[in-house]
C-alpha cells in the first residue's frame, strides 16, 4: 500500500497523462510477491510467513507437502499425489533440500545407484575400464533423473546387480568397515580434542594466576628493597623472559599429532603382511687377504713413536702396524 501511495503522487505531479503509467505500476506492484523466499503448501497454501515452524517435504516424484499434510492423506502409508497423482509411500518423505526439484531427484538417484555401482579403480585392470565405468553410471542417473528410457536402464541395473553380486557385497562390507573406522577416529580425535582443549584452559588459567603472583611480588620489592626500582625492573624482566622460554620449549616438545591419516581411510588394498626372515649364508672366498711381509711391516713401524713406559709393559711397534694392515687387506680376494 505504500508503494502504490508512492505512485499515486508521482503521477499527480507529473500530470494526467501518466494514468496509464500509475495503472501498469499499481498491476506489477500488487503481482509482486512478498517474499522471494516464501515457501507455500501446495495444498493447504499455508505459507512460511502465517507458520514459522512450517516444513515442506518432498517425495520421488518432486511435488513438495508440509507435514501437516502427508500426515493427513497419508495415514494409510500410501496414497496419490496430490498434484500428478503418482502413488507415494509415507515414509518415502524427507525433508525439501533444495529449491530445484531436479537437482534434488539426481541427489537421491545417485544415492541409490551407487549403493550397487560400488566399484573402485582397484577392481578394473585399466584405468580406460575404470573410466568407462564410471561414464556408466552418469548414463543411468541421467536417464532415470530425466525419466528417459527408465525401464530399458532398470533392466541394465537389475543385470548389473545379477552378475556383480559377489562384488557389490564385498564393497558394501569393506564401505563399511571404512566408515566404522573413521566414525572411531573421529570421536577420538574429538575426544582428544576436547580434553586437550581443557588441559589448555587449565594451564592459562595456572599462567594467569603465576603470572598475578609475580606481579604482586614485584610491587612488594619495589616498596620493602632497598634496591633501585630500575634494577628490580630489569632482574624481574630477566625472570620473566626466562619463564615464556621454558614455556616454549614445553611448548614444541609436547605439539599435538593424531598420527591420523585421511590415506589410512582410502586404503582398500589388502597389505602384504609378510615378513622377510634374513637367511645367513656363508660367503665364498678368502676373507684375510694377501699376507704382508715382515719387511713391510717393518717400514711401516719406522714411523710409529712408543713411550718407554709401554715397552716396559710388552707393548711392541708391531701391535700399532698389524691391525690397520689387516684391515686394509681383508676380504680383497672374495669376490676373486
Amino acid at each position: 500500500q505504500r508503494r502504490v501511495r508512492e505512485a499515486v503522487v508521482s503521477t499527480q505531479s507529473t500530470g494526467v497523462n501518466s494514468r496509464l503509467g500509475l495503472t501498469l505500476s499499481i498491476l506489477i506492484m500488487t503481482q509482486t510477491p512478498v517474499s522471494v523466499l516464501e515457501e507455500v503448501c501446495p495444498r493447504c497454501r499455508t505459507s512460511n510467513y502465517q507458520n514459522k515452524t512450517l516444513k515442506l517435504l518432498v517425495n520421488e516424484c518432486g511435488h513438495d507437502l508440509c507435514e501437516k499434510c502427508v500426515e493427513h492423506l497419508f495415514i494409510r502409508g500410501s496414497a496419490p499425489c496430490t498434484s500428478c497423482k503418482l502413488v507415494l509411500k509415507k515414509n518415502g518423505f524427507k525433508p525439501k533440500r533444495f529449491e530445484d526439484f531436479s537437482v534434488e531427484r539426481e541427489v537421491d538417484v545417485r544415492k541409490r545407484i551407487l549403493k550397487d555401482y560400488n566399484k573402485t579403480e582397484d577392481n578394473f585392470p585399466t584405468l580406460r575400464e575404470y573410466n568407462d565405468y564410471l561414464e556408466d553410471i552418469e548414463e543411468i542417473v541421467f536417464n532415470f533423473a530425466n525419466n528417459i528410457d527408465v525401464e530399458e536402464t532398470k533392466a541394465k541395473v537389475e543385470e548389473y546387480k545379477k552378475d556383480n553380486f559377489k562384488t557389490i557385497q564385498k564393497n558394501r562390507v569393506a564401505q563399511s568397515r571404512q566408515e566404522a573406522y573413521l566414525k572411531e577416529k573421529t570421536l577420538a580425535e574429538e575426544k582428544e580434542s576436547e580434553e586437550r582443549r581443557a588441559h589448555e584452559q587449565e594451564c592459562d588459567m595456572m599462567e594467569e594466576m603465576e603470572r598475578a603472583e609475580r606481579k604482586k611480588k614485584l610491587l612488594d620489592q619495589i616498596a620493602s628493597s632497598d634496591r633501585p626500582a630500575d634494577e628490580i625492573l630489569l632482574l624481574h624482566k630477566e625472570e620473566e623472559e626466562t619463564v615464556n622460554a621454558n614455556k616454549r620449549s614445553l611448548h614444541s616438545k609436547s605439539a599435538y599429532n593424531s598420527g591420523f591419516s585421511v590415506a589410512m581411510i582410502n586404503s582398500t588394498k589388502p597389505t602384504d603382511t609378510k615378513l622377510f626372515i634374513y637367511k645367513y649364508e656363508d660367503g665364498m672366498g678368502d676373507n684375510c687377504g694377501p699376507k704382508t711381509s715382515e719387511d713391510s711391516l717393518q717400514r711401516y713401524a719406522e714411523d710409529v713413536t712408543v713411550s718407554d713406559v709401554a715397552l716396559a709393559g710388552g707393548f711392541l711397534k708391531d701391535y700399532v702396524v698389524h691391525r690397520p694392515v689387516d684391515d686394509a687387506y681383508s676380504g680383497l680376494f672374495i669376490f676373486d
